[in-house]
């Protein structure tokens, strides 16, 4: 086994509580607990961007800003930033329902509103459980979710959805009349220069240096090798890195995604633990922070997390756990070791 317990800093702000942080960091990596990069920034200023451990072990190739990694449910941001810019140029209402698109849907999901698609209180449930890589079309995803029972009338429980995301990328196929993967390159990914992010096999990133992931029952494979397939587009299925991370969540932040003259929804409230743009809302010692995070099988997981009034943003894009905190490697990473040495620090 080589050695992939190393630290290699490519940005560290020359303050106590940052220098603190990094030390705090690498002991979590060399105990093992993960490898992967880390991003924190306030404002316009980087104030610690690390690579921990290997991208390749079988390789001894170092993680580095460009290593393309699975970024899991952070897709649902692109879903979802997609319907809002349809909205915002007037092809799509977000007041819109499924009726509107599938007529033929069964009555108790008519009314379901791209609104409520997007805020995880549509009432759908899950609609595949054996693998997130099972293989199966549009019509299939599409026929599975929409033969589902409710799981609450809509509008009335707050339930994490994929199977509303599955939709949300079908219904962007539908009002666009481009695949949900070309929209998302020409409308988003284009635009911004994210030329580290794609989704799986996408031709766009071959000869990309790829994270292998480490964790669970098979190590070293990567999931941008697995077929993209509708049981996770829309809510999954991209690959990305932790430097174009950061230009996105600069785009959803300034609106930039957007035309001009028309209102940034993205971090809109959809309910009280939802926003518009799919992150998700909540308080940490009495801070408010907005996050998205996910995981994926073989040791991926990866996090956006803001803190609003000290303009603070952590990245974290993990290609490898140990069993001290498994798949929630990322949440408790920054819950444990990253947030209460920033947020004890004075928001000056």
């Amino acid at each position: 086994m080589p050695d992939c317990r190393n630290v290699m800093p490519i940005a560290d702000a020359n303050q106590p509580v940052i220098t603190a942080l990094g030390a705090e960091l690498q002991r979590e990596h060399l105990a093992g607990t993960f490898d992967g990069l880390v991003w924190v920034a306030q404002g316009d200023k980087v104030l610690l961007q690390s690579a921990y451990g290997c991208a390749d072990r079988s390789e001894t190739v170092l993680n580095q800003a460009t290593v393309i990694s699975d970024m899991g449910s952070i897709a649902k941001t692109f879903t979802a930033a997609a319907v809002l810019q349809l909205a915002a140029n007037h092809r799509l209402q977000l007041s819109a329902t499924l009726g509107d698109f599938y007529p033929t849907a069964p009555a108790e999901l008519q009314t379901i509103t791209i609104k409520q698609l997007l805020a995880h209180d549509s009432g759908l449930d899950n609609f595949h459980n054996e693998s997130d890589f099972e293989v199966m079309d549009k019509a299939e995803a599409e026929r599975r979710i929409l033969a589902m029972p409710l799981i609450a009338k809509p509008g009335e429980t707050i339930a994490y959805s994929n199977a509303a995301y599955t939709l949300l990328a079908a219904i962007v196929e539908k009002v666009s009349g481009q695949s949900f993967q070309d929209y998302i390159h020409s409308n988003l990914l284009t635009p911004l220069k994210l030329q580290h992010t794609g989704f799986y096999q996408d031709s766009r990133l071959a000869g990309a240096q790829f994270a292998r992931g480490y964790g669970g029952d098979e190590a070293g494979q990567t999931t941008y090798d697995k077929t993209l397939t509708w049981a996770l587009l829309g809510a999954g299925g991209m690959v990305t890195s932790v430097e174009d991370l950061a230009v996105w969540f600069a785009a959803l932040h300034s609106g930039a995604i957007l035309p001009p003259e028309q209102p940034n929804l993205v971090f809109s409230a959809a309910n009280e633990r939802w926003l518009l743009g799919s992150f998700a809302k909540l308080e940490v010692n009495g801070e408010a922070i907005v996050q998205m995070g996910g995981s994926t099988d073989y040791g991926y997981t990866a996090l956006l997390q803001f803190v609003p009034a000290r303009d603070l943003l952590i990245i974290l894009l993990f290609n490898a756990h140990d069993s001290k905190y498994g798949n929630a490697t990322h949440h408790r990473i920054s819950r444990h070791h990253i947030l209460p040495i920033l947020l004890a620090d004075s928001a000056d």
